[in-house]
């Protein structure tokens, strides 16, 4: 019998946050603090939300779809930059920090998002949860690294309770694997 592994807590840590984040417009930095949770190689991370003026919109008075979004995707790349940087398994724990900063952008995808409002919630002030519920890796082709597909979920609340949930399918697309010298010498 194999002893319970317990759960891990990572405090949130402002200058990995904010190097996450510099790639939003200053308006647009809506995730202000967080804390993640390992347990048995998956990560969940708790939030803490400010929209204090919406970046496209005027006030609507409550969070809206595209701010859902926007917020996921700030926790989903905080999420990834710390499983790299905690080395927490099984995909991320071979990517380098410089791995993630040269594919944060141009190679995580959302594939397919899903997401339900049971009632408004106030922008000023909400939380959020992104859980990784699923990590799969395969190589499409023999000269490129593995896509890498996460199944994921999150939900919103305010001081007034739940408000939104939803789930998202990710997709991390290959990076082009450097040629085996030997191999490529020998090829006409």
């Amino acid at each position: 019998m194999t002893a319970a592994v317990e759960p891990r807590t990572i405090p949130d840590n402002p200058q990995l946050r904010e190097r996450v984040l510099r790639c939003y417009k200053p308006n647009c930095r809506y995730l202000r603090s967080a804390t993640s949770t390992v347990h048995d190689g998956r990560i969940r991370l708790t939030a803490a939300f400010e929209i204090g003026e919406s970046c496209y919109i005027d006030d609507t008075g409550h969070l809206n779809a595209v701010e859902v979004n926007i917020c996921y995707n700030q926790m989903l790349y905080l999420a990834v930059a710390t499983c790299v940087r905690e080395k927490i398994g099984p995909v991320f724990d071979t990517w380098s920090m410089e791995d993630f900063w040269r594919r944060q952008l141009p190679a995580i995808l959302i594939a397919r998002m899903r997401s339900t409002f049971t009632r408004g919630l106030d922008p000023r002030g909400f939380s959020g949860e992104f859980r990784m519920d699923d990590v799969a890796a395969r190589r499409l082709r023999p000269d490129t690294g593995p896509l890498v597909s996460l199944g994921t979920s999150f939900r919103y609340w305010d001081s007034d309770g739940d408000g939104c949930q939803g789930t998202v399918a990710v997709a991390i697309v290959p990076d082009p694997v450097v040629p085996d010298p030997v191999v490529a010498r020998r090829q006409p």
